[in-house]
């Protein structure tokens, strides 16, 4: 089992680069697009059985099995003819329990054929500054260990390791 990481950053208000993309807040009519592109981004060599796990995922989570949605700050980016190339899918809860609270990236995700482009960076930028601009203080990840590039662009970010309280397990 790969051991899971858990980061946390003050939201604050965001420099956007110039150029950068703009996105757009994601829709439930996106789902299908946002499981493909999902789907695409961890396992793009699929089978049927991963296909149904990446639809039940991105299916949860704008059912609010992952906390209650955040649509202001989950947002798309689109292409020139109108597909989703890149995603960020927030919600409100604490990290480890289902209460609402500190806002949760449930998932942040590109297409391979888009990545090493700032998408990513350019949609976290603009939902922590979402995130600020609707009272949130802090905003957190949990990522894979062996995950570099997703380490690498929180970290960048300021985000830092969330450390256990002295009696919590």
């Amino acid at each position: 089992m790969v051991p899971l990481i858990s980061l946390a950053a003050l939201t604050g208000p965001q420099e956007h680069k110039p150029g950068a993309s703009i996105p757009r807040p994601v829709e439930s009519a996106d789902l299908t697009e946002l499981t493909d592109l999902y789907l695409r981004s961890y396992h793009p060599e699929a089978d049927r059985l991963e296909a149904e796990k990446a639809a039940s995922r991105i299916s949860r989570i704008f059912a609010g099995a992952h906390g209650t949605p955040i649509p202001q700050a989950s947002l798309a980016i689109v292409n020139a003819v109108g597909q989703i190339t890149a995603a960020i899918l927030v919600t409100d809860r604490h990290v480890g329990t289902a209460n609402p609270g500190t806002p949760y990236i449930a998932e942040l995700f590109t297409h391979p054929d888009h990545r090493r482009q700032g998408l990513a960076e350019d949609l976290l930028r603009r939902a922590m500054d979402v995130l600020h601009t609707l009272g949130h203080r802090t905003v957190a990840v949990t990522v894979h260990s062996s995950n570099a590039p997703a380490m690498a662009l929180y970290l960048s970010r300021d985000f830092r390791r969330l450390t256990r309280r002295g009696g919590d397990d």
